[in-house]
């Protein structure tokens, strides 16, 4: 017959006042944690890049808030994604277009003349191995003094993107 526990009401546990303390502070514990580590955003890669028209553009720790839009022109959806951005793209952000390194450089200066967007073309496929190694397209990556905020991989959520957008101004 089990023994009867005199710690038991209503048929759940009591705690002592010292073990209710431990569980509050180990819970405090453990959500700081969490929220120190959602905080922390990783490195943006410092690079030097050259658009398809020859103008040198510098990612690196003062680079405001920009788009960084990996595409191939082989990829219908990339491409639709592409011809979206400037009108989904909330325009408070930098946007810049980099052609991975299966396209050819003819292509991607025909696609430079349709769009106001700076185009890259990834050649040695520099920047995509800089980013982790970047291997769908299109892929989309909110870059902000060095940080990176998000990527999205694949059909891209423009709602997600700008409500990034609108925070990440609000807090510089």
């Amino acid at each position: 017959m089990p023994v009867k526990n005199e710690r038991m009401t209503c048929g759940r546990p009591c705690f002592s006042r010292s073990m209710k303390t431990l569980l509050l502070n180990l819970s405090m514990l453990l959500i700081s944690s969490w929220l120190t580590s959602c905080s922390n955003q990783p490195d943006a890669p410092s690079l030097t890049l050259k658009s398809v028209e020859g103008t040198s553009i510098e990612l690196n720790e003062q680079t405001p808030l920009t788009a960084l839009f990996f595409f191939s022109v082989s990829n219908p959806v990339a491409l639709g994604a592409f011809d979206r951005l400037p009108d989904k793209l909330d325009d408070t952000a930098d946007a810049i277009a980099i052609a991975m390194h299966v396209d050819r450089p003819p292509n991607i200066s025909i696609m430079q003349q349709r769009t106001l967007v700076p185009i890259v073309i990834d050649e040695a496929n520099r920047i995509t191995e800089a980013f982790g190694g970047i291997q769908l397209s299109p892929t989309l990556i909110l870059v902000d003094k060095g940080k990176i905020l998000l990527q999205q991989r694949g059909r891209l959520d423009y709602d997600a993107i700008n409500t990034i957008i609108h925070k990440q101004q609000r807090a510089n």
